[in-house]
């Protein structure tokens, strides 16, 4: 009995041999492509094609030059950016006579640009006593130290105390300023 059954309507391109075409096994090499693809002589052209030696060369270089500039971007960031520079101080001490006993606390802040580096600095007493240096480390972004001074004035008799601020390093015409604040006691 012949199990396939004809719709004798349709007309199929097997009706001359009347035989089913040779089927293949799914594990036989099959290409599939999705989409329009490339022609498979037209993708043999580019493989066998390659690039000229100059111009992959030349690619190379612009590759390892990109390669460079980024890592010089990436070390300067990481580095920090600009170095510190002083852009100004200034110094403020309490205001009236100071009364026996009195620790009188001046306060000099140090401004810079942000950049990142050490400041060293120190402060000058109108006594005769300086503090040493002192060294800050600046992270970038940060635009300013406080740096208080404390001066203990004791005993009778009355004192017109001056305290300057120096920036040792890094130098420039805006480092040093100061404050004065006087001290009475009977």
């Amino acid at each position: 009995m012949d199990e396939t059954k004809r719709d004798p309507g349709v007309q199929n391109e097997l009706d001359d041999e009347d035989t089913w075409p040779e089927r293949r096994s799914s594990t036989d090499e099959v290409t599939l492509r999705f989409g329009p693809g490339v022609p498979p002589g037209v993708a043999e052209v580019w493989r066998s094609r390659g690039r000229p030696p100059a111009r992959r060369i030349a690619g190379g270089l612009a590759t390892l030059g990109l390669a460079v500039l980024t890592g010089l971007v990436v070390w300067w960031l990481l580095r920090g950016g600009p170095p510190v520079q002083v852009t100004g101080v200034t110094v403020t001490a309490p205001t009236g006579v100071q009364g026996c006993g009195t620790t009188a606390t001046v306060v000099g802040v140090i401004h810079t640009n942000g950049g990142q580096g050490d400041v060293s600095y120190r402060w000058k007493r109108s006594d005769g006593q300086n503090s040493g240096v002192f060294t800050d480390g600046l992270s970038r972004g940060r635009r300013s130290i406080r740096i208080p001074l404390r001066w203990t004035v004791q005993g009778p008799g009355s004192l017109h105390a001056v305290a300057t601020l120096e920036v040792v390093s890094p130098t420039g015409p805006d480092g040093t300023a100061s404050a004065a604040f006087d001290y009475a006691c009977r």
